[in-house]
């Protein structure tokens, strides 16, 4: 019984310390204002790396329906009458990702291009 409570004890314990470990995910609200109140060089590029890791986000979640999408067109037998749909989703997706990682990486530049404002 004292075993299975240490050891209890032990997982939660590890289980807390995971979790305090992770770094903190600001809500997208929370990144409007800061891009609102955003003064200083520091600022600026920190929401230059945050829109860098939106950017590579988008593109591996392009890639994967990339992927997917390969995958109808090289068995298009396994999906019946839905494959139209399918191919005409998957091609509007990876385009729509792969516009929203460009859109990123241009909100990234300008803030870059702040950040060099500021430090002057």
């Amino acid at each position: 019984m004292k075993l299975n409570k240490t050891l209890m004890a032990c997982a939660i314990a590890i289980a807390l310390n995971a979790c305090a470990s992770q770094p903190t995910v600001t809500a997208p609200h929370q990144w409007a204002g800061a891009v609102r109140d955003a003064i200083s060089r520091d600022q600026h590029l920190r929401l230059a790396e945050h829109y860098e890791d939106i950017a590579k986000t988008l593109e591996a979640d392009a890639q994967e329906e990339q992927e997917m999408l390969d995958a109808y067109h090289a068995t298009p037998w396994k999906y019946g009458k839905r494959i139209h749909d399918l191919k005409a989703r998957g091609s509007d997706m990876v385009r729509d990702l792969e516009k929203a990682a460009e859109d990123s990486r241009k909100m990234a530049e300008f803030h870059r291009q702040m950040a060099d404002e500021a430090g002057k």
